[in-house]
């Protein structure tokens, strides 16, 4: 990843990989987003980049690799990323969205429609829709949705002829459920 060494300052995961601050990049601009495989993280950087290329993704920066957790630790493969906000559910009362479950008349959810669209026209197959995989970035000083997990799990396919060949892509998590972020992992209800 270039000369730069980058320290990672744990901030949460998601289902399948975690998500660090880059210390010392100004306002928390920049974040590495590690993946439980080479593999993976590979894949997944390819898509983000070609995403952001049509602003649906935030920016990558560099390349695949690895960085400094301190003390001589390293992170798992991945990438610098540009850190997105999160998507805010609706305030309207007629709507009634939240994170987990948006509804048809959803403003915000006709927009995760819009991008999964033009997904589909460049091959790829996004089935995970729900507005905790979609951030808030900048561009041209507008406040825009764009896709922020871009893991190889949220796709039920794609042109493999495009986006190539991911191995290990049908595992599942050991838990049953597949998901241990921290926002899932807080209910009772799931079994893990």
């Amino acid at each position: 990843m270039g000369s730069t060494a980058y320290v990672g300052q744990y901030v949460d995961s998601g289902s399948r990989n975690g998500f660090y601050y880059a210390k010392g990049s100004s306002h928390r601009k920049y974040g590495f987003k590690e993946f439980q495989s080479k593999g993976w993280a590979e894949w997944s950087y390819n898509v983000q980049k070609e995403l952001s290329k049509v602003n649906i993704a935030p920016y990558v920066f560099g390349e695949v690799g690895r960085i400094s957790l301190g003390h001589g630790s390293l992170t798992e493969w991945g990438y610098l990323t540009e850190v997105a906000k999160e998507v805010k559910p609706c305030r309207s009362s007629d709507c009634g969205c939240d994170r987990w479950d948006a509804v048809e008349n959803c403003p915000i959810y006709k927009r995760v429609l819009e991008l999964t669209g033009i997904m589909e026209d460049m091959g790829l197959e996004f089935n995970d829709g729900h507005l905790a995989n979609f951030g808030v970035v900048r561009r041209k000083n507008k406040r825009i949705i764009v896709l922020i997990d871009t893991g190889v799990e949220g796709f039920a396919g794609w042109d493999e002829t495009i986006w190539g060949y991911v191995d290990g892509r049908g595992e599942r998590a050991s838990d049953g459920c597949g998901c241990s972020c921290s926002y899932c992992m807080g209910y009772d209800n799931i079994e893990r």
